[in-house]
């Protein structure tokens, strides 16, 4: 299977590291995993890299799958309608969104360093065509679970308005020499002198000083992303 998941990774145009934060495991999972030699992931962490690199359990497990045989669930009719829009094949979007590093979950505790040059490139949804200054980052920590889980990939748009209750990503620099950091929450307020991001996990509410703000930042919704 090791040989099956390299290659998925470098199709895909990834690091083992990048793959491992968008599958929601330890940036140092893949390399820890080649270096064992046999070993082979099981259960829920095979699920997570299924789902984070957008492959069918089968095709980790080096299987064919029978699309003749294959049959579709039945779905209660009053409990969910069929969506009016169709999601793009990832063939047909772009590569040209940077990945501008990582936010941290967690403010102030380990706090991550936006990248002055893009890490990566990732697939630019056809509603977000003519966002020219839209970027992405990778979320690290878990204060912002369930809604953003690690390695989650997330995209903001520079230019559109963040409002109340959006989440944001506030780009921060602490002193004229230091390196810029980045963080993610729900906007809260806004005061003269500060601006309050509110946490999930667990439930906490954090003020920013206005003075170390450099910018403010709304990060899209996924009906936001594909126009649903």
């Amino acid at each position: 299977m090791t040989d099956i998941l390299k290659e998925l990774i470098a199709e895909q145009g990834l690091t083992w590291e990048a793959a491992a934060l968008k599958s929601g495991l330890e940036r140092s999972y893949f390399r820890k995993l080649f270096e064992r030699g046999g070993a082979s992931p099981r259960g829920q962490t095979l699920k997570k890299i299924s789902d984070g690199l957008g492959v069918p359990l089968a095709t980790l497990l080096g299987e064919s799958i029978d699309m003749s045989s294959s049959t579709q669930p039945t779905v209660p009719t009053n409990d969910v309608r069929t969506a009016s829009a169709s999601l793009p094949l990832p063939m047909e979007m772009v590569k040209d969104v940077p990945v501008m590093g990582t936010a941290a979950g967690s403010h102030l505790k380990g706090a991550f360093q936006l990248s002055t040059e893009p890490v990566d490139y990732v697939r630019r949804p056809h509603t977000l065509m003519n966002a020219r200054n839209v970027y992405s980052l990778y979320v690290e920590g878990t204060s912002m679970e369930p809604q953003f889980q690690p390695g989650d990939l997330i995209y903001v748009h520079p230019d559109k308005p963040p409002r109340f209750g959006d989440a944001v990503v506030i780009q921060c620099q602490f002193n004229a020499h230091g390196s810029m950091e980045a963080t993610i929450g729900i906007l809260s307020k806004r005061a003269p002198e500060t601006v309050t991001i509110r946490k999930h996990n667990p439930t906490a509410e954090i003020e920013i000083p206005r003075s170390t703000i450099v910018a403010i930042h709304k990060v899209l919704s996924m009906n936001e992303i594909y126009g649903v």
